[in-house]
């Protein structure tokens, strides 16, 4: 590929090698860049093509009988623009503090199509990308994966990067711009040596080094929470953007202004000294990049599970109780306005909402250290492969003694959580709690804690029918950092 600043436009030569599993002689790309398409050639001879304009599709004719066949597109042209990124993503073309060109790149809502001719399904992972540019000699290109080539002619650099494990499409990026490097190594709990690279701007180095030290102690949180970092042979590293953060498998994305919290205020909402923009976005290197969701509606998971892993090192690093806080705190930024599932699904909701119904399903374990291996389990069953929402499911429901189908149903297809509604009576030496849920199917079961004055806690189920229990003492009440659920 070669960059061209001045006109903010690439040269694409796009290879790719495909194992043909189809029994239709026609390849569907997804092309959604204004590119001028030079050329498409299959094995090296010109195929033929056609553009559907509509679906933003390119189709491409194979001959049947090829097993195995190398697909390559010539174009040029001006890809899409990042609005609001990495939200409203695309390509930023944009100056550093030093004056000296910069492009950066992101595109997880709108997809790779939007700068190079991907896979038509969401799930379809390359196994090992290649990404080379040709771009002026003043900056530095860093992209996924290791570097396998960095030549300087008089003004012009070719660099390239290589990953070595499948990769979804959205996630290989571009950062061009005037890098500097550092690196360190970490031990994990294997006894593999990961390496941690990190790519800040020349204005931002000494800064980085203090920032970026973070990323030791979440590795180490994340390793004994989950397993080992899941992409050893490319190593973990971090790359300055103009916007907020991504996670660019391997080369997480980092725009958070080297400060604690997000955007110099406090996302914690309780004064946690981390970065949560290193944290949140090196989380999706377990989840999102390593388990990755089959289709866009399984996406959820992706955001879900990486929130919880906020909390996951929170605990790590300031305890149970903060962690329990924290996660409760995360109820301030949940709307309840639409379904995380469905037509009109909130993208917001995903996240903290989505973090708090695992944090509610872990409830259905004995104790916390039989959650934590059961979600281990799942990360490692699950590692480096795409899941869907179904196949999630099925396998808590099968590893959690008590949760059934309804209860995931409930969260993800409606927008409010379970009203549940509690009344208490407090006798000469007891309490006396009479609970329901009004508004769930006769399935939908929530576990339900509650808690004493002096720390005591007592585990219950609350459903559709009502309930009843009556526990010894005064100073009960339902434990709400434990369970998300409406009250009344």
């Amino acid at each position: 590929m070669i960059v061209n600043f001045q006109k903010q436009s690439i040269l694409l030569i796009n290879s790719q090698n495909w194992v043909n599993t189809s029994e239709t002689d026609t390849l569907k790309l997804r092309l959604d860049a204004p590119y001028q398409i030079k050329q498409i050639t299959v094995d090296k001879r010109v195929a033929v093509f056609s553009k559907d304009t509509v679906n933003k599709l390119l189709n491409i004719l194979i001959p049947q009988k090829k097993d195995k066949f190398n697909l390559k597109i010539t174009c040029e042209g001006s890809p899409q623009l990042a609005k609001q990124p990495p939200w409203d993503g695309g390509f930023i073309w944009t100056k550093s503090g030093s004056g000296k060109n910069w492009l950066t790149l992101a595109c997880q809502g709108e997809g790779a199509s939007i700068w190079w001719p991907a896979p038509y399904r969401y799930d379809d992972e390359p196994d090992t990308v290649t990404v080379s540019v040709e771009y002026p000699a003043d900056l530095f290109f860093k992209g996924n994966g290791r570097l396998i080539k960095d030549r300087l002619t008089e003004n012009r650099r070719i660099t390239a990067w290589q990953t070595t494990y499948p990769i979804n499409t959205y996630n290989i990026t571009l950062n061009i711009g005037d890098y500097v490097h550092w690196s360190d190594t970490i031990y994990q709990a294997d006894g593999k040596k990961l390496s941690l690279d990190f790519y800040p701007l020349a204005e931002n180095l000494e800064k980085s080094k203090i920032q970026f030290a973070q990323s030791k102690e979440m590795i180490e949180c994340f390793t004994k929470a989950f397993g080992p970092y899941p992409f050893l042979n490319d190593g973990y590293s971090v790359v300055e953007t103009p916007y907020a953060g991504m996670e660019h498998q391997s080369a997480v994305a980092y725009g958070n202004g080297y400060e604690n919290g997000y955007s110099g205020k406090d996302y914690s909402g309780m004064g946690l000294p981390f970065d949560f923009i290193l944290i949140h976005e090196s989380a999706h290197e377990w989840w999102g990049n390593s388990v990755s969701a089959k289709n866009e509606i399984d996406f959820w998971l992706q955001e879900a599970f990486c929130t919880y892993a906020e909390m996951v090192y929170v605990d790590c690093r300031f305890g149970s109780e903060k962690a329990l806080e924290y996660i409760h705190l995360k109820k301030n930024l949940v709307k309840n306005e639409a379904a995380i599932i469905g037509p009109d699904n909130s993208g917001a909701d995903m996240y903290s909402k989505g973090a708090l119904m695992i944090h509610t399903m872990s409830q259905f374990a004995d104790t916390k250290e039989i959650w934590n291996q059961i979600l281990k389990s799942f990360y490692q069953e699950h590692q480096i492969s795409s899941i869907s929402t179904q196949e999630l499911v099925d396998w808590f429901c099968e590893h959690l003694p008590g949760l059934n189908p309804d209860f995931f149903k409930r969260y993800l297809e409606f927008a409010k959580p379970p009203l549940l509604e509690i009344n208490s009576l407090n006798t000469a030496d007891s309490t006396i709690f009479e609970f329901q849920l009004p508004e769930v199917n006769d399935k939908f079961v929530l576990p339900l804690i509650l808690i004493n004055d002096e720390g005591q806690t007592y585990k219950t189920y609350a459903s559709s029918k009502t309930a009843s229990i009556q526990l010894p003492g005064h100073g009960w009440k339902p434990d709400r950092r434990c369970s998300y659920y409406r009250s009344e």
